[in-house]
């Protein structure tokens, strides 16, 4: 965004910037240092014009897939997955490209997008409560449909969402847990996190922001609703981590400092750093990412782009009128 005014300070060049966009509301945090140096909080959280608050959570999209990869790459780091291991073993059910049978899908495809899913109707059928099983998704009747037509496994690159959902289905059917209670035990109680991927599981007491299209503030989206929240079932529960996750900016800032500072924030180590490192080491010709991937293990690099002269790494989320990014360098 252009900022015409060049005199405004942080604050007032940001209100200039979400006034533009007629932006609802919207909390901004900025790390330096291993700690929270601004923190700015602009408008509304709800269309009766409730002001924003520091502690108001989001459902952040896409974000989910960054902050999932921490709960997986914790299993990668205990030696219980492999990033390289056949998906198949991983999920309990047999998932092969019928185009591709003698290749396996692997993790570490899952985690750069180079798996060769896509985002069918039936995906979509599932974010609207109506799952069907994996091992039918990946039957010989439904295959076709899971999959991009003449993409092999590990060789390109093609963003799926569906993929991004499967990391909650692993993490399931590997740990025995929710993925809610997997990612609290190891990940968000350690540091203080108050955070949910189903509606259901966020504290009464919190405060939520819906999700509005702008400007004419109708919504979207209620997070809270819950009626789509199915008893745990790793076959069924492949859209959660796609998208769903639910968190304050601040909690979410913690998240990146333990990201950039080798897998510590304060003093609570929730990831050894070297596998902080993996998530950001570009996935080119890696192991069963045989092309180009241009990308780390669910996290973006981009060079130049964001900010001139440097490279950044994280991952955004758009989805329902809502917007947001979580990067550092």
């Amino acid at each position: 965004a252009v900022i015409t005014n060049t005199s405004l300070g942080f604050e007032g060049k940001l209100a200039q910037v979400f006034a533009k966009y007629k932006t609802l509301g919207a909390v901004v945090c900025v790390v330096e240092n291993g700690e929270i140096s601004h923190m700015y909080t602009y408008g509304d959280r709800d269309a009766a014009g409730t002001p924003i608050t520091a502690d108001t959570m989001f459902q952040v999209g896409s974000i989910s897939k960054m902050v999932t990869a921490m709960g997986v790459m914790r299993l990668v780091q205990d030696q219980q997955v492999l990033l390289d291991q056949d998906l198949s073993e991983l999920l309990g059910t047999t998932v092969r490209n019928a185009s591709y049978p003698d290749t396996p899908i692997t993790l570490r495809q899952v985690m750069t997008h180079t798996a060769g899913f896509r985002d069918s109707s039936f995906y979509n059928d599932a974010l609207l409560g109506n799952a069907r099983p994996l091992a039918q998704l990946f039957g010989a009747k439904l295959n076709r449909y899971a999959f991009v037509s003449g993409m092999q496994p590990g060789v390109k690159s093609k963003y799926s969402n569906f993929g991004g959902g499967l990391l909650g289905s692993l993490l399931e059917q590997v740990t025995g847990e929710s993925v809610d209670d997997y990612m609290s035990r190891v990940l968000f109680a350690p540091l203080g996190i108050q955070a949910a991927y189903r509606g259901s599981r966020i504290p009464e007491d919190a405060v939520v922001s819906d999700l509005y299209q702008m400007p004419k503030k109708k919504l979207l989206k209620t997070v809270r609703l819950a009626a789509t929240d199915t008893p745990m079932d790793a076959q069924l529960d492949y859209t959660l981590t796609a998208g769903k996750l639910t968190i304050s900016a601040p909690d979410l800032a913690k998240l990146v400092i333990a990201l950039c500072d080798g897998g510590m924030y304060e003093n609570v180590r929730v990831l050894d750093e070297n596998a902080t490192v993996q998530m950001r080491t570009l996935q080119n010709s890696i192991g069963s990412v045989t092309g180009n991937s241009d990308q780390g293990l669910c996290m973006n690099i981009v060079t130049d782009t964001i900010v001139a002269g440097r490279t950044l790494y994280g991952h955004g989320g758009k989805a329902n009128g809502m917007l947001c990014a979580a990067y550092f360098d």
